[in-house]
């Protein structure tokens, strides 16, 4: 059936989409359920990316809802990826704002890491400036995140754009484990950077 799916989103028109738009709209947070599948991500990438922003509306209203837990969630995290690099400016304001909220669980699983640097790419510069203000409360997940490999791009990021708005908190945080950083491959990275800023 996944694959069935995949073919008619690629090759259908949007139009001739809908009875997909609407069994995932009349069925309560099955878009959800199917986000958080292997093989279901793909298949709501796939359709908000074919159709136009107002046939999936109601669709992104729901997945921008539960963006807290797919965030979290080894598969849904691609979902919220997503959105944010192809979403709208409202439906980008509304996840930036709940990854902000929610700093502290999406910094501490498994998969947050890769969803802060999309944020950090993707959203408007002061944003970004909320977002690593956010994460620079909690030395805990700034350390989780600096010793991942995708949080520490992330961390990485945040630096920079707090270093140039001369706010020095994640770093001031970070400079008190630099022996912790110095024991992970990423975070060896994180203290590499530390050090040049520090030289000049």
């Amino acid at each position: 059936g996944n694959h069935v799916l995949q073919k008619c989103i690629n090759t259908m028109q949007p139009e001739s989409l809908q009875f997909i738009v609407d069994a995932f709209t009349h069925r309560n947070r099955l878009v959800v359920q199917a986000a958080k599948h292997r093989y279901g991500c793909r298949i709501v990438q796939r359709l908000l990316k074919a159709c136009p922003p107002a046939q999936v509306s109601e669709i992104t209203q729901t997945l921008v809802e539960a963006t807290s837990t797919l965030a979290c969630h080894m598969f849904g995290h691609y979902v919220v990826q997503h959105l944010l690099q192809f979403g709208t400016e409202e439906q980008r304001h509304h996840l930036v704002r709940c990854i902000e909220q929610n700093a502290v669980s999406i910094g501490h699983s498994t998969v947050g890491g890769s969803v802060v640097m999309t944020a950090l790419t993707h959203a408007p510069s002061e944003d970004k400036a909320w977002i690593a203000r956010a994460f620079a409360q909690d030395p805990q997940v700034l350390l989780t995140l600096a010793q991942d490999r995708c949080g520490h791009a992330g961390v990485l990021a945040m630096m920079s754009v707090l270093q140039d708005r001369g706010d020095q908190h994640i770093r001031a945080n970070l400079a008190q484990r630099l022996d912790t950083l110095r024991e992970s491959r990423f975070g060896r990275v994180i203290a590499k950077r530390m050090d040049e800023f520090d030289a000049k």
